[in-house]
């Protein structure tokens, strides 16, 4: 939406930037009405939606992706439609998607939407199942996100008639967390420990980086772009979206 940003300090007035309807990450700070804005284009575009299907959030963002590329708005998920690639967000009502559905159930109360992440991880079981054998993940931070994509190597593993006598853990797994591992969260798990459950390879080709993403990864996205070579071929997941249009 072209929302603007601004560098400022972490040390401030907090209550100050709250009279002043500014919203602060860190060190960064933005413009509280223009995020209302931005809920309520989300909110415009829930109404439109049929309230007898329910919807992965891969599908949601697809079709969310479609709006704002015909609006002309550059975004993640425009971008991620017209290359048919889906996107999934499992902790969805955690952010401003949850708002602009709360906004619409509190003026309308008929108005109603299902988002469900069981289809969620049934649909990423699938990709899993048609990447199998070989798979690989990178993870930028951590949480939710992290171990809903691990947990597809067992989720496989569990629905095959013959549950454990063979597993299909990810062959390759990059991570870049700023998280430690003693701390025994999600974000912070080793690829060694995640070799315990059978959702990475033994003799994986694993790499973990623990640096802040923002200075990691442009130095990674630049060596990539100066040493490899456009893939020839992009595995096609448009069967993901079949009849939703």
């Amino acid at each position: 939406m072209g929302g603007t940003y601004w560098q400022g300090h972490h040390m401030v007035d907090d209550h100050q930037l709250l009279e002043y309807k500014i919203d602060r990450f860190y060190d960064v700070f933005a413009d509280e009405l223009e995020y209302r804005q931005m809920e309520s284009l989300i909110a415009n575009f829930m109404k439109k939606l049929s309230p007898n299907r329910k919807y992965s959030s891969a599908e949601f963002l697809h079709l969310f992706g479609k709006e704002l590329s015909q609006m002309g708005i550059k975004s993640i998920v425009a971008t991620a439609y017209e290359n048919k690639v889906p996107v999934f967000c499992p902790a969805i009502v955690d952010s401003g998607y949850g708002i602009a559905y709360l906004l619409n159930r509190k003026l309308e109360s008929n108005f109603d939407i299902t988002i469900d992440q069981m289809r969620d991880f049934e649909q990423l079981v699938d990709i899993k199942a048609k990447a199998a054998p070989e798979s690989g993940v990178i993870y930028i931070g951590g949480g939710v996100p992290k171990d809903f994509i691990q947990l597809t190597t067992v989720g496989r593993s569990l629905t095959e008639s013959r549950k454990y006598e063979r597993i299909y853990p990810h062959k390759y797994a990059i991570q870049i967390t700023t998280d430690a591992p003693h701390w025994g969260g999600l974000s912070g798990c080793t690829f060694e420990e995640a070799i315990s459950w059978g959702k990475e390879a033994k003799e994986g080709r694993n790499v973990q980086c623990y640096c802040d993403a923002t200075i990691a990864l442009p130095i990674v996205v630049h060596a990539l772009a100066e040493k490899v070579e456009k893939r020839a071929k992009v595995p096609d997941l448009s069967w993901l979206f079949k009849g939703l249009e």
